[in-house]
């Protein structure tokens, strides 16, 4: 899977099915080259389109749980 791909799936809390938002960007480990977390941004609020800051949140890997078709399922963020 690419990782284009993957960055137009939403990503879903699994345990409430709240939107958390959409992949930006990946942290990946320099000395095995695999991915260690996403980095996911946040839907913007209604008023903060005039805002050009975007909230990131950094999900680990081990926290997905499954990668579907349209979706991720993580584990709820605490």
């Amino acid at each position: 899977m690419r990782f284009s791909d993957v960055q137009q799936k939403e990503i879903i809390e699994a345990g409430n099915g709240r939107f958390i938002g959409y992949i930006v960007d990946a942290e990946v480990n320099e000395k095995t080259g695999n991915i260690e977390a996403f980095l996911v941004a946040e839907p913007k609020k209604f008023m903060s389109f005039m805002q050009n800051e975007e909230h990131v949140r950094k999900v680990p890997i081990n926290d997905v749980l499954v990668v579907g078709k349209d979706v991720i399922l993580i584990r709820e963020l605490s």
